[in-house]
Order: C-alpha cells, then sequence, then structure tokens
C-alpha cells in the first residue's frame, strides 16, 4: 500500500509537468482534442491527490518520505504529511474545477495552446512545491510558481496593462524570493542539508544557532508576505486582475498566494520540533505574524469597500481574508512550545476561502462575460437577466461573511478565537482590529450584490443583450456552492485529518463570540442597505468628497505612491552618481588617453626622423635596380641595410621598455 501512495505522490505533480509539454502538440491538430485532454489530465490529478488521503489517514503523525538521486549529495523526493497533502488536494481539486470552466470562459479567445500549457504547468509546479521533501526543491518550484503567474497575468500581452501588472508581479515577489532563498542558505549553513528530515533531526538534537534561528524565521516569514500579497507588499495582487478571470480564480483560490501560507505553516511545524526554539519566537516572530494578518486584513477590507472593479473587490477579498489567516497563524503557539488551535483555524479558514473566493471569481467572470464590464456602476438590475448566477451569488456573499451555518462561520470564529485568547493588550488590539474588519467584509459583500443585481438596469446594461452564463461556467460554481455549504460541518473530520484537538463545533454558537458578531453585522448589513439600495446618500457622498479618508483609500493607503518615491529617489541616486563617475573618472581617463596620444605621435616623428631615410634609400635602391637590372648592387649592399634594420629595431625596443616603465613603474616600484 505504502509503494502505491509514493507512486501516487511522484505522479501528481510529474503527471501535469510531462503532460504540458504535448498540449502544443495535440493543439496544433485539434481544439477539442487540447481541451478534453487538459480536462483528462486534470481529472486523474485529482484522482491521484484524493489516493494520498488514506494513507495519511492511518498513517499517524510520521511523514512518508521517497528520494532520488538528483545532484551531487542532493536528492529530490517527495514528503507526505497531513499538511501537504491537505495542499495537494485542494490544488489538485481546483484544477479540475478551472480546467472545465475555462473551456466555456475561454472559448474563442487567441494562444489557448499557451494557456493551457501554462495552466498545467502551473498545476505541477504548485503541487511540486507542497510535496517536495527538501529546500532547494521547493525554491525551484517556488520560482516555478512565480513564472507561471506572471505569464498568465500577462497573457493578454497586447494590452499595456497587462504587460505591466505582470511586472509589477513578477518584481514584488521578488523581494520574497530573496528572503527564502536567504533563509535557505543559513538552514544549510547550520544543517549541511537542504532535506526537511535532516532539519528536523538536527532541531531535535539541538544543533543549532538560536540567533541564527530567529534570523531564519524572520526570512521567511518575508518570503511569505511577498508570495501572499501581505502589508506592504500586497499592492501586486490587484493590478493581477488584468489575468483572465479563470487565472484569477486558481490564482486566488488554490495556487500562488496560498504558497506563503503554506510555507509559514510547514516552518511553524518544523519549528515545533524543539519547544525551546517556539517559547524564544513567541515574544516578537508569532506577534509580528499576527500584527501583519490584522492589519493587512483592515487594510484589505476597507479597499474592497471603496474600489468599484469587481474583480477588485474580490482582489482586495483575498488579501484581506489571507490576513485573517496570517493572524491565525501568528496565534499559533502556545506556551511551553506547542502548537495551539490557531495553526488549524488559518488552515482550515484556508479552504474555506478557496470555495468562496474561487465561486466569486467563477460567478464574476461569466458577469463580465455577459455585460462586457468590470465597473459595478454600470451594472444593476442583474437579478432577473441572470437568475442563476444571483442564487450562487448569494451563496458566496452569506460565506464570505461568516454568516451561519456556512464555512466561513466556522472557520473564521476559530480564527478570532484563537486571537481572542492571546492574553496580552496586542491581542485585544488585533482582535478589536479582526471583528472591526468581519463587520467591513460584511459592508464590502452586500454594496457589491446591491450594485451588480440589486436596483435598475443601467443604461450601459439597456443597450446590451445580457444572458446568463453558459452551463459549462454554471456547473463548477455550483460545485463550489455547495462546498460552501458543507465544508464548515467537516471540521472535526480535517481536525482529525491534520491530528490537531479542536473544541466542539457547538461552541461556535454557545460562545460569547457569537452574539457579539451578530451584533455587529446586523447593523453593518442596514447601513449599507439603505445606503446602497435605499437611496440614503449620507455614505457614499462622503465617499465622493475630496476628505483624508477617501483620499487615503483611492491612494490604496499611499503604498504604491512610497515605492514610487524610493524607486525615483534611487534613480536620482544613480544618475548622481553617474555624474560623479564621469566627473572625476570620466575626465582622468579622457586626459590620460589624450597624453598616451600625445607620447605616440611623438615617437611617430622621432621614428620618421632616424629610420625614414634608411627605407627611403632602400626604395630608391630597389627602384634603380629595377630600372639598370643590377641586382649585383642590391646584393653588395643588402648587408649593410640589413645592420640598419638591426639598429632600428634595437633602438625601438628600447624605447617600448622604457614607455612600459613610465606607464607601470608606480605598480613596479
Amino acid at each position: 500500500m505504502q509503494i502505491d501512495v509514493v507512486i501516487a505522490a511522484w505522479l501528481v505533480w510529474v503527471l501535469p509537468l510531462f503532460a504540458s509539454l504535448f498540449v502544443p502538440v495535440i493543439g496544433k491538430y485539434s481544439e477539442k482534442a487540447r481541451n478534453g485532454y487538459v480536462v483528462i489530465v486534470a481529472a486523474l490529478t485529482a484522482l491521484l491527490a484524493v489516493s494520498l488521503i488514506p494513507a495519511v489517514w492511518h498513517g499517524g503523525e510520521l511523514a512518508i518520505t521517497s528520494t532520488v538521486s538528483w545532484l551531487p549529495e542532493i536528492s529530490a523526493g517527495i514528503y507526505i504529511d497531513p499538511l501537504s497533502v491537505l495542499f495537494t488536494c485542494l490544488i489538485a481539486f481546483f484544477a479540475l474545477i478551472i480546467a472545465i470552466y475555462s473551456i466555456g470562459y475561454m472559448k474563442g479567445e487567441n494562444g489557448l495552446t499557451r494557456y493551457y500549457y501554462l495552466i498545467l504547468l502551473f498545476i505541477g509546479s504548485m503541487i511540486g512545491l507542497v510535496l517536495s521533501d527538501n529546500m532547494l526543491q521547493m525554491f525551484i518550484f517556488w520560482e516555478m510558481v512565480g513564472l507561471c503567474s506572471y505569464t498568465l497575468i500577462s497573457f493578454w500581452y497586447k494590452k499595456p496593462e497587462s504587460i505591466r501588472s505582470g511586472v509589477k508581479v513578477f518584481m514584488m515577489t521578488r523581494i520574497g524570493d530573496v528572503c527564502l532563498l536567504a533563509a535557505i542558505g543559513l538552514l544549510y549553513y547550520m544543517f549541511a542539508t537542504f532535506s526537511f528530515r535532516g532539519i528536523i533531526d538536527g532541531i531535535q538534537l539541538g544543533a543549532f544557532n538560536m540567533n541564527m534561528m530567529i534570523i531564519v524565521a524572520f526570512l521567511v516569514l518575508g518570503g511569505a508576505i511577498a508570495k501572499s500579497a501581505q502589508f506592504p507588499l500586497f499592492t501586486w495582487l490587484y493590478g493581477a486582475m488584468e489575468a483572465p478571470t479563470s487565472v484569477s480564480a486558481l490564482l486566488h483560490a488554490a495556487t500562488m498566494v496560498k504558497a506563503g501560507v503554506y510555507l509559514l505553516s510547514r516552518f511553524i511545524l518544523i519549528f515545533s520540533i524543539a519547544p525551546v526554539l517556539i517559547e524564544q519566537l513567541m515574544p516578537l516572530w508569532f506577534p509580528t505574524i499576527a500584527w501583519i494578518g490584522a492589519i493587512t486584513a483592515f487594510i484589505g477590507a476597507t479597499l474592497a469597500l471603496t474600489t468599484t472593479d469587481l474583480k477588485g473587490v474580490l482582489a482586495y477579498s483575498t488579501i484581506s481574508q489571507i490576513g485573517f489567516m496570517m493572524a491565525a497563524l501568528g496565534a499559533a503557539a502556545t506556551h511551553g512550545g506547542l502548537i495551539g488551535e490557531g495553526w488549524f483555524a488559518s488552515l482550515f479558514h484556508m479552504v474555506s476561502h478557496a470555495f468562496f473566493e474561487g465561486l466569486g471569481f467563477l460567478l464574476a467572470g461569466g458577469i463580465i462575460h455577459a455585460v462586457g464590464t468590470r465597473d459595478m456602476r454600470l451594472m444593476g438590475g442583474l437579478r432577473k437577466l441572470m437568475p442563476i448566477s444571483f442564487l450562487l451569488m448569494i451563496i458566496m456573499v452569506i460565506t464570505t461573511s461568516g454568516l451561519p451555518p456556512f464555512a466561513a462561520f466556522f472557520s473564521k470564529g476559530l480564527i478570532l478565537t484563537s486571537i481572542s485568547e492571546i492574553a496580552t493588550s496586542a491581542g485585544l488590539m488585533q482582535t478589536i482590529l479582526l471583528y472591526a474588519t468581519a463587520a467591513i467584509t460584511f459592508a464590502y459583500c452586500i454594496r457589491m450584490f446591491i450594485l451588480v443585481f440589486l436596483g435598475h438596469e443601467s443604461e450601459y446594461l439597456q443597450k446590451r443583450h445580457v444572458h446568463e452564463a453558459s452551463k459549462i461556467m454554471l456547473i463548477p460554481a455550483v460545485i463550489l456552492a455547495f462546498f460552501c455549504i458543507v465544508w464548515g460541518l467537516s471540521e472535526p473530520i480535517v481536525a482529525h485529518f491534520l491530528h490537531v484537538e479542536v473544541a466542539s463545533m457547538l461552541t461556535a454558537f454557545t460562545s460569547l463570540e457569537f452574539p457579539f458578531f451578530i451584533a455587529l453585522l446586523i447593523p453593518t448589513g442596514i447601513l449599507v442597505y439603505f445606503s446602497y439600495y435605499k437611496g440614503f446618500n449620507t455614505i457614499r457622498n462622503i465617499a465622493k468628497t475630496n476628505n483624508p479618508l477617501s483620499t487615503l483609500l483611492k491612494h490604496a493607503y499611499f503604498i504604491d505612491d512610497f515605492y514610487s518615491l524610493i524607486v525615483k529617489g534611487l534613480t536620482k541616486i544613480s544618475q548622481g552618481l553617474t555624474h560623479v563617475e564621469d566627473a572625476l573618472f570620466g575626465r582622468s581617463l579622457d586626459a590620460v588617453a589624450k597624453v598616451f596620444l600625445k607620447i605616440s605621435q611623438w615617437f611617430t616623428c622621432v621614428e620618421n626622423t632616424l629610420f625614414g631615410r634608411y627605407i627611403d634609400d632602400l626604395g630608391a635602391k630597389i627602384n634603380d635596380t629595377a630600372k639598370s637590372g643590377k641586382a649585383l648592387s642590391l646584393k653588395q649592399d643588402q648587408s649593410s641595410n640589413y645592420m640598419n634594420y638591426l639598429a632600428a629595431a634595437v633602438i625601438g625596443f628600447i624605447l617600448i621598455v622604457i614607455l612600459i616603465i613610465l606607464t607601470f613603474g608606480v605598480g613596479v616600484i
């Protein structure tokens, strides 16, 4: 049985990577065959992923590993444990969902062979990342995920904004890549291995430098911040909405932005091997994660409340929800060096988010297809025109808002509980911030729903023939809606799978947080309803005026403006250094060149003066001999001319030696 599991674990990422190579070949002959081929590969990948569950379920906490020779003293391998299998199943499931959805959404687009090739490469890279048994292999897949994200975001490369967005994603995430690479280098320096198993053994033996491990922890956090679009490196995710909506769904639900969550979750497990290490990380590292998560959650929610871009709302929503996950990871440690409920809460919400955010993007894709715009101000009244999407969007809004009994109610409740249990003033402030974020989440969901589906049709829509999304686009959305409803009920099953003990699900309804949470959402929902549906325009008018708050939100907290200032400053410094270099060295080099030119001209004059007449005499004699036929005269004078040439060569050599000594004399001395 274990052999079958190992084979499946290799195939689940090798299959999509290898199969991607044949997409161009099949696409050359038949588009339908190409589309079907990609769906079949995605389905097989999903089946292989699911086949890993029994081994982990019954295998205990010990990971299953398998390695093959790769580089000298370095092996490639797979690492099968509950965390890697959870991510593998999620990625493979969404691979199948997006492959089916793309048949309808991307129909008629140019470059689809390239699109499907990159989709399979993306899927294989992400699964390879979470199943890697060593850091070097993981980093290679980490970079492949970034490359695939860049190319898919820039898929419509004829649009300048798509290219700019792709470049922005590529550049900003490189900051995190440098941090992660530095962390890997330090770990290899300490443990002389890239293997997770080798690092764990080294930590168990205590063979590590504590200060260096703390540095590693913060470098890993830097990698996660950039990859998962957290404060202050979150602005790239909004620009990534220039990608096809099917790509956005895959990017947000199961691939790139979830890589940072996986990275932190994995390293928290590794660090937990040494309780003393967890204790050392608790005063600063874990609180930093919690603060970054709470701040990002709040910022993302407030920006989602102000943008008029339908996909932009979902992008900022993802930023905010991953902030919740990060905050929970910041509450993952407990005194005594044990991993607490926060670790599980983060992962459980990670899957909940995949379902409701993926559903939101699939519905957004159908809406954009139908209306031809992402601007919610040009929508309205779609309830009658797109009734199925309307009902599915209700499920999405309820789940995203964390209302019972749907998935996010349980997962978000666990996060709020884990944060509130931090018995510090910082924990209290983070709890207040996250509760405020939960209320704002409800507000932007209601606002989006009203602007898109309720009210009257805009003049823009009245000029268009709006229709419901095609069946092949709705079926994947219905599947995700189903999981939005039932996923929350799987909490005890998932906890058992991850070998974590959590409180009973009933505590979600009986705890003090529940009535407070509902009491917070009700007035928020009423306020937004009257503001955007009943014409109570006070809040909308505040948003339209040029007050400090609206200016702050319109500029996305001036994060990009700050980065722009840094880039401009560095550019100015670079230009200044260039001028200094030209002034100090450029003119000096010109002066030296002119000196050598003068010396060369002087030697030319000396050469012409001293030796030129010999050459002239030789030429004259050759000319006379040719005219008179007196070869004997030339023969007699040959020996004396050779001596002249030899003398000239010796004098020239001496002059060259003198020149070399003058030029390099200082260095010789």
